[in-house]
């Protein structure tokens, strides 16, 4: 029993700590009060939808968790959440700014309506914003607290999400390095999580997925809410004291495959540049410019013993250059169908490096 619970107390991170999450009363929120109050923590959820937001309070637990009616965008909303923190519990330790939305997938920046992007910015940047200047208020005369934003993947990469959400986590993933340089003196620290998506109703809505679908041939696919909670309790916790202006990913490898796939292409542009370097630097050096190869061909049918032997070690390069070349291909085909990545755009370089692969081994024959 002693060892139990020994135990017991060592495995809750967050004993004796005070946290407000502002989106509390969604999957992602609601599963970080949870693992919160399971760590030891008192939790006060502050969301806009009431009915949720009690009813996950009565779940957890009423003397653990308690609800708040807070709509981000507003300034007195949100200064209210964190003046009853201080109320019930007198402290605030963390703040985890999850309040967060999504807007309609509209790829064509034409059918983008500026209320609809301006929207999603005063909810995403300035609700972050706002939670952290107030969680300041109340952390700074202590000397310590740990602000977390809810960021995602799109705060480092496009093409992923809309361009409003997009632009909104570039944001938040500023203002958690700028406040963290701010804070970071007054023992405060500011982070963020950025996961790939998950199960939630933003991301099923984004994907045009039902209420009970899921990506079932993503590689990334197996990342749940209670997978980025854990993240969040890591950076809540004093096992992260020294950690502060950092971007948490939580996405399975999704970013890194991507730099992998892009040095890929960097590489075998390198290698089709060297190659036709290489040829033309053949082509000066045996004296058959474009403009008088032809006509010389005719006065000098032959080449001279030097001339021959410098031939067979440029044509040896190309060869070796060519067989490199393809090996690059065939790796970064290879990241492809191991990323499952339906790029067109790399797809249709990596035909096109090949086309002129084909090619130059064409010519290499011809000039043989």
């Amino acid at each position: 029993m002693g060892s139990s619970s020994i135990l017991s107390a060592v495995a809750k991170r967050l004993e004796g700590k005070v946290a407000l999450i502002t989106g509390g009363a969604g999957g992602l929120g609601s599963a970080t009060a949870n693992l919160f109050c399971q760590h030891g923590a008192k939790v006060l959820i502050a969301d806009i939808k009431d009915d949720q937001g009690h009813k996950i309070c009565n779940h957890i637990s009423p003397s653990n968790a308690s609800f708040i009616h807070c709509d981000v965008t507003n300034e007195s909303d949100v200064e209210n959440a964190v003046n009853k923190a201080i109320s019930m519990y007198g402290k605030l330790d963390i703040m985890f700014n999850n309040a967060g939305i999504m807007d309609p997938k509209k790829p064509d920046i034409l059918t983008n309506d500026p209320v609809d992007f301006d929207k999603i910015l005063r909810v995403n940047v300035t609700g972050a914003f706002l939670g952290t200047k107030h969680a300041t208020r109340v952390m700074k005369p202590v000397g310590q607290g740990s602000i977390i934003n809810m960021a995602s993947v799109c705060s480092v990469i496009g093409g992923v999400a809309t361009h409003a959400y997009t632009c909104s986590k570039h944001a938040l993933l500023g203002l958690t390095r700028n406040t963290a340089v701010e804070l970071g003196q007054h023992g405060i620290r500011v982070n963020c999580v950025s996961p790939y998506a998950f199960p939630s109703y933003q991301s099923r809505n984004l994907l045009g997925l039902k209420e009970n679908e899921w990506l079932q041939d993503d590689m990334y696919s197996k990342l749940k809410a209670e997978d980025v909670a854990q993240c969040v309790v890591y950076l809540a916790s004093d096992e992260s004291k020294c950690v502060n202006g950092h971007n948490l990913m939580v996405d399975g490898g999704f970013r890194a495959d991507i730099v992998i796939m892009s040095r890929g292409m960097l590489l075998i542009v390198l290698m089709l540049i060297l190659i036709i370097t290489s040829q033309i630097e053949w082509r000066q050096q045996l004296g058959i410019d474009s403009d008088t190869s032809s006509r010389e061909s005719q006065k000098q049918p032959q080449f001279s013993k030097r001339e021959e032997v410098v031939k067979e070690k440029i044509i040896l390069t190309q060869e070796k250059n060519i067989q490199r070349l393809n090996e690059l291909v065939r790796s970064l085909k290879e990241q492809l169908q191991l990323c499952q990545c339906n790029n067109e755009t790399i797809n249709g370089t990596v035909s096109s490096l090949t086309e002129n692969i084909i090619e130059l081994e064409q010519q290499q024959i011809l000039e043989d």
